[in-house]
């Protein structure tokens, strides 16, 4: 179990659930299937695949999946059996077909389509730190990261979280990094950079595998752009890129860690995903913890 994204939301009121209490509320809102006539159903499923308690605690942290499951009907295939439905009524009326009957007209064959469609599943992790209070949820979009936390809220009544972000304009820390050369400890510069202009056109350097203190880099700064996504190396442990909405994306945790689980037998399902997401854990939450103390951000 290995984070490759981390939207992290901070409790702006203490925590105090268990585990107990979080998987009963959990309970409340499980994962049911689509039926005939859904387009979309959401619930949660068990943390751990193939066991059956919906929540995995470890070292005071709770690990939650969100299931989704959608029917696919193409917008393509939706608007041939209309044009063909609107096509046949104008020529048994000799008139028009309005717009609003035309809804009415696609909602039916919305209606009709949704038993034969397929569907596609996907889970969103997440999990609750309650020594740090925050919340991580594994997604590289904002709004997927939304929808677990709404669901969530739903679940247990209340969740005051906010987004965590720096003190100090990201874009601006992040350009005079790369400016001066100069990067807080432990970190490093990565090879991934993004920068942008602030002007009506808005152009945008994307620089892959490249020393991001180069001449290039410093000609599109000199010319008025501002990074706007920069990998980093965090402490010779794991690699990342970090936008200006303080995201952490594309995380790879390094030999070094993964490494550290080698012992615990691989056949043992349940120990190695209990041992991986204690380590995981572990060394994310001290990742967060030194981008904090590097963004001086409002605790």
């Amino acid at each position: 179990m290995w984070f490759n994204n981390a939207f992290i939301y901070k409790f702006t009121k203490p925590f105090e659930l268990t585990a107990e209490q979080v998987s009963d509320h959990l309970e409340e809102h499980l994962f049911r299937p689509c039926g005939s006539q859904d387009q979309q159903k959401q619930g949660w499923v068990p943390a751990i695949p193939g066991t059956e308690g919906l929540l995995h605690a470890a070292n005071n942290t709770f690990l939650i999946c969100l299931k989704t499951e959608e029917k696919i009907l193409p917008s393509s295939v939706i608007k041939e059996a209309l044009e063909e439905k609107v096509q046949l009524i104008q020529q048994e009326r000799g008139q028009k077909v309005g717009k609003k009957e035309q809804q009415t007209i696609k909602e039916e064959i919305v209606q009709t389509l949704l038993p034969k469609a397929f569907t596609k599943n996907s889970r969103l992790y997440a999990y609750i730190d309650i020594k740090n209070q925050w919340i991580v949820v594994n997604s590289s979009s904002a709004n997927r990261a939304e929808t677990l936390l709404a669901m969530l809220r739903q679940c247990i009544g209340t969740l005051p979280v906010l987004p965590l972000k720096p003190e100090q304009d990201l874009m601006l820390a992040m350009t005079s990094w790369v400016k001066n050369d100069e990067l807080p400890r432990p970190f490093q510069f990565a090879s991934d950079i993004e920068l942008k202009a602030l002007d009506e056109e808005a152009a945008v350097a994307k620089l892959k595998n490249h020393d991001v203190t180069e001449e290039e880099v410093q000609l599109h700064i000199a010319n008025g752009k501002f990074v706007h996504k920069l990998g980093l190396v965090w402490d010779e442990k794991a690699k990342f890129v970090v936008n200006e909405e303080a995201a952490i994306k594309q995380i790879k945790f390094l030999d070094i860690v993964k490494e550290q689980t080698d012992d615990v037998p691989s056949d043992d399902k349940l120990a190695k995903f209990d041992a991986d997401f204690a380590l995981m854990t572990g060394e994310l939450n001290n990742l967060i913890n030194d981008l904090v103390s590097v963004w001086d951000t409002k605790e």
